[in-house]
């Protein structure tokens, strides 16, 4: 952002370190500055590095951090002028040090000019990295011909279109596990539904019991990435050894099964602004008790998520709220309504439930995305009060770039009543063979006396469907239907 920046090449030609890589990364460390993506000439400086940078490494997506823009030394090498209003104002925020430099570059450095405005660091500081995201993406989808993905450590409101992310440098310590609830629901509602927070912690070293937790409650976080410092002890989940390895391989496979539900919910923040993740005071506006929760959250309308987050916990005081919910692993019903209830949750164990009215997508897991993207696809019918439900389905080729824009994509829409589960398809532009749906759960049935069961007016042999009638729940497997069909499924 200075308008004569110091030449480095002509620096390093006066400096003899022998080859010392340490001596040249403090002379270079000296000497760095700042550039000004607001400026049409930075951005197409940008597009050309990025590019270069993919011709040596063939990146997918791009993680930009420290750019706030985050500084070792207060405002520059030359120190900032503190005569200027700009660098001493009458009023200070809560900050590092005692000026508004520190850690950062002053704050009358100049941004992009025109002839009739100046703009300076003061007015622009918290749009720096809001500035660096979309010509980052750009030059991302540029350089991989690909929809690609840019996660920032740097956002302001809005930045979700452009870019995901992660919730900063936290520490190994049980509230801050807690407090990246707090940090998603707010950045949901400032428009980055792309978020998450370095699972089991950043600094010092994590304990086996927290990082088990945490790897439970980030299976959930829409960006999910476990990350630690140098010098920590190593907290990847085969860290911890084989049982451990076991339990994160169980919850992993739940994020996984339930990936069709999260990618049709992006797609739905995408077109109607709607949250990812969600405070359950979201969806029930008139309950006065939902408006503290912050211990527990909601993936959509549909699921909801109560992790252990104290140590030597084994159960979770959850509130449910006044509606059907049910058990995501068993279909049984919550008998609690409008309380708190106490839930049981031992080390390998988070507690998750379904909300009564809404249909899940979800798809049989793999080790990685490519793999179980070609694989069945179910349903989980989470029946209400009145014995419906609906939901829907996005889905498209993954990498495209603008799709919805171009309408190649799949979307189909699920309706359900007491004794059947309908479908219609919206959009039927993206090739779905030879994807198929073979399993179907109904959660709540108002009747298990079933005798028999039709898909699209043929009966299925009773070795594709079975009741509990305990459990009040229907399930129909190995259906084989496929996905660019329409779905009647009935049972009487």
């Amino acid at each position: 952002v200075w308008p004569d920046p110091p030449n480095i090449d002509e620096i390093m030609s006066e400096i003899d370190c022998h080859g010392d890589w340490d001596c040249e990364v403090e002379h270079y460390r000296a000497h760095t500055v700042f550039p000004d993506f607001m400026k049409p000439e930075t951005r197409q400086w940008w597009y050309d590095m990025v590019t270069d940078f993919h011709h040596t490494i063939a990146f997918d997506g791009l993680w930009i951090d420290m750019n706030e823009a985050a500084n070792f030394v207060t405002g520059s090498t030359r120190g900032c002028d503190y005569e200027d209003p700009l660098e001493s104002p009458p009023y200070l925020p809560k900050i590092f040090g005692p000026v508004l430099a520190d850690k950062t570059i002053c704050m009358a450095s100049l941004s992009h000019n025109t002839d009739t405005t100046k703009t300076y660091q003061y007015n622009m500081h918290s749009l720096f990295g809001w500035s660096q995201n979309a010509p980052t993406l750009t030059a991302a989808r540029q350089s991989t011909g690909k929809r690609s993905i840019v996660v920032s450590r740097s956002t302001f409101p809005g930045s979700g279109t452009n870019s995901g992310h992660w919730l900063g440098d936290n520490t190994s310590i049980w509230p801050h596990m807690h407090k990246s609830i707090i940090g998603m629901l707010e950045f949901n509602l400032f428009g980055v539904p792309y978020i998450g927070a370095d699972i089991c912690g950043f600094f010092e070293d994590t304990t086996e019991e927290l990082c088990l937790r945490w790897t439970q409650l980030g299976a959930f976080y829409p960006y999910a990435r476990n990350h630690n410092s140098l010098g920590n002890i190593p907290q990847d989940p085969a860290a911890f050894g084989p049982e451990f390895a076991s339990y994160a391989r169980d919850v992993l496979h739940v994020r996984y099964t339930l990936l069709p539900y999260l990618y049709t919910l992006f797609f739905l923040a995408n077109q109607q602004g709607e949250t990812v993740v969600r405070p359950l005071m979201q969806e029930f506006t008139s309950d006065l008790m939902t408006r503290t929760i912050d211990r527990q959250f909601l993936w959509g309308p549909a699921l909801l998520i109560s992790p252990v987050l104290d140590e030597g916990a084994v159960t979770v005081e959850a509130y449910m709220t006044d509606a059907r919910w049910f058990d995501y692993y068993t279909g049984a019903e919550v008998p609690t309504r409008g309380k708190y209830t106490t839930l049981n949750a031992p080390l390998d164990y988070i507690p998750l439930h379904v909300r009564g009215g809404y249909i899940i997508p979800t798809q049989q897991p793999a080790n990685t995305t490519v793999i179980s993207r070609q694989l069945p696809m179910g349903l989980i019918v989470s029946l209400d009060d009145t014995y419906t439900a609906s939901g829907s389905l996005f889905w498209d080729e993954g990498d495209t770039i603008d799709s919805i824009e171009s309408n190649d994509y799949f979307l189909e829409q699920f309706t359900a009543t007491s004794n059947q589960v309908n479908s219609i398809i919206m959009m039927n532009a993206y090739v779905m063979d030879p994807l198929v749906l073979d399993d179907v759960y109904v959660y709540g049935l108002e009747n298990t006396d079933i005798t028999r069961v039709l898909l699209n007016g043929v009966e299925l042999n009773i070795d594709n469907w079975s009741v509990d009638a305990t459990l009040n729940v229907l399930a129909v497997n190995s259906m084989g239907h496929p996905m660019d069909e329409t779905l009647k499924l009935m049972w009487e």
